[in-house]
């Protein structure tokens, strides 16, 4: 039994979920025993009311004018959590449901019982998603994330893990790198982390997110057309980002094309004033099945999401990519969907601003003869790197 440790247990995220998922599903197709391995990832603290006022006045010392934004962002946090808090609860139940379709351990384990579910797999896989970004991951989580706790004797290999960033690296997570020189085998997911490691002396292959290794058959279990709450043809719009502007973007694609809007509302899990009045479906409790069923249904789809462009993709489906403004209002958009669009020469497929809608040819279509078949040359690959990676380690 193979055992997975990703960003799985209690991640509201949708597309967390949608590549643990796919990494299992994958490995039960090419008949290797798994399932998620529960890792609580996040920091348990536990400290009295006193030592919360005294570390509080530290920081007001240490850098008052931070602390002030801190203390008023997570303020606002909480008030946007509560107006539709109620909603909320609903998405959380119907994320935990996708939860519990992927077999996974009976047990919850931390950084003080993971060395008992030695016990129970006879190797590990980490990956995919960010589980070495170490703003996310504490120092005592990130060597849970690099097998510390696995005798050499053991499988240890990494799918398409992420490190998230390329600077600013703490001190302590340079230095526990050693540990993934004794892995057995390491892919990542950008090319980024490859050229990263790389300068560390540690050798990765880069493949594909487990969600395109699956192939659109195998998606296509999600999809029902009668679920939808959008009876009409529609743009389908998920936003991460707060811009504005790309809410107008989606507005003039669907005036153009005579198409209704649905919107994934609120996507960050909390209330955004952009998606207030936006829409013509606002959709707020929804489920990883239901994205992936609005996506195969949809006429167009305009996200800065990177999962969102995944799907759309698979399903071959005409989309188009916006930038992503953070709540600072500096744009994010991550390396990922950028190397995406690259990969597939699909560079074209991102709009930056409205005039963009006037300017380029909105009704010219995706090519997706070749986009199909270097999808399926790199689906071979990654797929090829598992297995070899296992079969490697185990004979």
């Amino acid at each position: 039994m193979i055992g997975i440790i990703t960003l799985y247990y209690k991640n509201y995220n949708i597309g967390g979920l949608l590549q643990a998922y796919a990494l299992q599903k994958v490995l039960s197709n090419l008949n290797i025993e798994s399932e998620q391995v529960r890792v609580w990832h996040y920091k348990r603290e536990y400290i009295t009311f006193k030592n919360k006022v005294s570390r509080k006045i530290c920081h007001i010392i240490k850098n008052p004018i931070k602390e002030a934004k801190v203390t008023i962002n997570n303020s606002n946090l909480k008030k946007r959590r509560k107006l539709i808090q109620d909603e909320l609860l609903v998405r959380e139940k119907l994320m935990e449901q996708f939860m519990d379709k992927i077999p996974h351990s009976n047990e919850v384990y931390d950084i003080y019982n993971i060395s008992e579910s030695l016990r129970l797999y006879n190797g590990y896989i980490v990956g995919s998603d960010q589980i070495w970004n170490d703003d996310y991951i504490s120092q005592d989580y990130m060597k849970i994330n690099m097998l510390s706790f696995v005798p050499n004797a053991i499988l240890k290999m990494s799918y398409a893990a992420s490190i998230g960033k390329h600077n600013n690296f703490k001190e302590w997570f340079i230095n526990d790198l050693d540990y993934l020189k004794k892995f057995d085998a390491i892919s990542v997911r950008e090319k980024t982390a490859n050229a990263f490691l790389k300068n560390r002396k540690i050798e990765s292959t880069v493949t594909l997110d487990p969600t395109l290794l699956l192939e659109k058959d195998e998606w296509n279990k999600f999809v029902n057309k009668e679920k939808l709450e959008c009876k009409s043809p529609y743009v389908f719009t998920y936003f991460l980002g707060k811009d504005k502007e790309n809410r107008i973007i989606a507005e003039k694609t669907a005036k153009r094309n005579n198409l209704s809007i649905v919107n994934f509302a609120h996507a960050i899990n909390y209330f955004r004033d952009e998606d207030k009045d936006y829409g013509d479906y606002k959709i707020v409790e929804y489920s990883p099945d239901d994205f992936i069923n609005y996506i195969a249904n949809a006429k167009i789809i305009i996200t800065d999401s990177f999962h969102a462009a995944v799907f759309s993709i698979i399903f071959n489906k005409e989309f188009w990519v916006v930038p992503r403004l953070d709540d600072s209002g500096i744009s994010s958009m991550n390396s990922r969907l950028s190397d995406l669009l690259e990969i597939y020469g699909m560079q074209e497929r991102y709009i930056k601003t409205r005039e963009d809608v006037e300017n380029k040819n909105m009704y010219k279509k995706i090519n997706y003869d070749d986009v199909n078949k270097h999808l399926n040359e790199q689906r071979k690959d990654s797929i090829e790197f598992i297995v070899n990676s296992i079969h490697k380690q185990t004979n």
